[in-house]
């Protein structure tokens, strides 16, 4: 039995939840708004008022300034707000700019008073931008067995069934004349997080961001929910190790989680799950702006549209050469609703195929995606540690949702299904691209890819499908 997220169900944004930055020229105020003991400038903006007005009311939770720069200066409780917005602006030079120079996400006691202090905002002159902030989460299927019980696969199948790789001939690529592999690709996963310590990952991760001290939530390095190392060995487990998988390649692999370790209350059928955690994700799309990363794999999506900040951070990305692959999603059955990031124009879309080269039930149709890949019954790495996908929602005395019995998720390997499971397909072959063909822009990386996909029999002889994009991806002919 499989179970996706219902996009009905899904709110679009946040709660409580605003992302804000200020224009340089409002630095010097609200410094000033910091040191002052009343909570009153002379001369004050309206949106800086409102502000300090919400402050001194106890309205705002927390403010913290996204920059990494600055995360041990993040401040809390009533009268701290402006102290931390005057923390965000770091000392930027033109050697090492700050993506997230004077950003801060705002945290509202009561989700009420977040649009009229968006409307405030967003009048002042002061500040450049103020959004609501998007929800996004996994593209993975929760998987049952018939009983209901999460089924444990701890041994992987042997080499000759991993489908997906026979079907991109993943191994005659490898046996072509002049073969490179991509050793020196930089190639970003943001995720769950990875058991760097699996025998079929160990060595490969040259790093590994996962510690917010400033959060109010706790973040380990541990993956907890283990679908960071699912997509992670679909790129880069070690090849012909005699255990478990082969990855499609050998690449510089770094590692951001952007999950906390907190289950969150979805919907009582559905129990908690694992969102996003927005500072974490903001923080790894900065850092790989700063890092240059060639290639990022995103199976994440969720259909809120992007906020200033999030289009702002992947228009640099591309802009500066990194080449972004996305999920299409997994709502197929809720009529396909259009999913960022991988709606972001220029970002490369990636929907799910099945052993027959049919579309999977779950996947996502659109006019926004860009080729398919093997995304059901995928084998790969899972931590060696257990771990959940969730929890079952239980009704406490008071009424409210409470965490019951955990979700078991597998442990060692498993095969799993999802547009999740489609993209580290494609990353892959992205990387390998560059590592064959040397600098290409992202739009040279996703025309190649489109122009090399093999044209599935339900695309009719047709160029283009919005279930199969340009096809199905043929990692051969894209090499050859």
């Amino acid at each position: 039995m499989q179970e996706y997220f219902s996009a009905e169900e899904i709110p679009a944004y946040h709660d409580k939840l605003l992302v804000v930055k200020m224009n340089q020229s409002a630095q010097s105020r609200i410094a000033s708004f910091a040191i002052s003991g009343t909570g009153e400038v002379a001369g004050a903006s309206p949106g800086l008022s409102a502000l300090a007005m919400y402050e001194r009311g106890g309205m705002i939770k927390r403010v913290t300034p996204v920059s990494p720069r600055t995360s041990k200066r993040s401040t809390r409780g009533p009268r701290r707000a402006m102290a931390s917005f005057a923390a965000s602006f770091t000392e930027e030079t033109a050697a090492t700019p700050d993506f997230s120079y004077g950003v801060n996400v705002i945290e509202m006691e009561k989700d009420s008073h977040v649009s009229e202090l968006q409307s405030v905002l967003a009048a002042d002159p002061n500040v450049e931008f103020v959004s609501r902030v998007p929800i996004r989460y996994l593209q993975a299927a929760r998987k049952k067995s018939a009983s209901g019980r999460m089924t444990i696969q701890r041994s992987a199948p042997s080499l000759s069934q991993l489908w997906n790789l026979q079907k991109i001939k993943w191994q005659e690529a490898r046996s072509l004349s002049g073969f490179k592999d991509a050793d020196l690709i930089k190639v970003a996963i943001l995720d769950t997080g990875i058991d760097k310590d699996h025998p079929d990952l160990k060595g490969l991760v040259s790093s590994y961001v996962s510690a917010h001290p400033d959060q109010n939530r706790p973040s380990g390095e541990k993956d907890i929910i283990g679908h960071g190392t699912h997509v992670a060995g679909t790129i880069a487990a070690k090849i012909n190790n005699d255990i478990g998988i082969n990855g499609i390649c050998k690449c510089d692999l770094k590692i951001w989680k952007i999950f906390d370790d907190v289950a969150d209350f979805y919907s009582w059928s559905y129990g908690f799950a694992y969102f996003v955690e927005p500072i974490m994700y903001y923080r790894a799309l900065s850092d790989c702006i700063e890092q240059k990363v060639d290639v990022i794999n995103l199976s994440i999506g969720g259909g809120g549209a992007p906020d200033h900040f999030e289009r702002t951070l992947f228009e640099t990305l591309i802009s500066q050469g990194t080449t972004v692959v996305a999920a299409m999603g997994n709502e197929r059955e809720s009529g396909s609703p259009t999913s960022y990031p991988a709606a972001i124009p220029n970002v490369i879309a990636v929907g799910a195929t099945k052993i027959d080269d049919k579309v999977a039930s779950f996947s996502n149709r659109g006019n926004h995606i860009s080729l398919c890949a093997p995304g059901a019954g995928i084998w790969s790495t899972l931590p060696t540690t257990p771990g959940q996908s969730g929890f079952k929602a239980d009704r406490g005395p008071d009424g409210r949702p409470r965490e019951g019995k955990p979700n078991k998720r597998e442990t060692d390997y498993d095969a799993w299904d999802g547009t999740s499971m489609a993209t580290p397909h494609v990353t892959a072959a992205s990387a390998l691209l560059l590592a064959n063909r040397g600098k290409l822009s992202p739009a040279e990386v996703r025309t190649k890819l489109m122009a090399s996909a093999f044209r599935v029999k339900s695309m009719k002889g047709k160029s283009f499908h919005p279930d199969y994009g340009a096809g199905r991806l043929d990692l051969l002919k894209l090499l050859s």
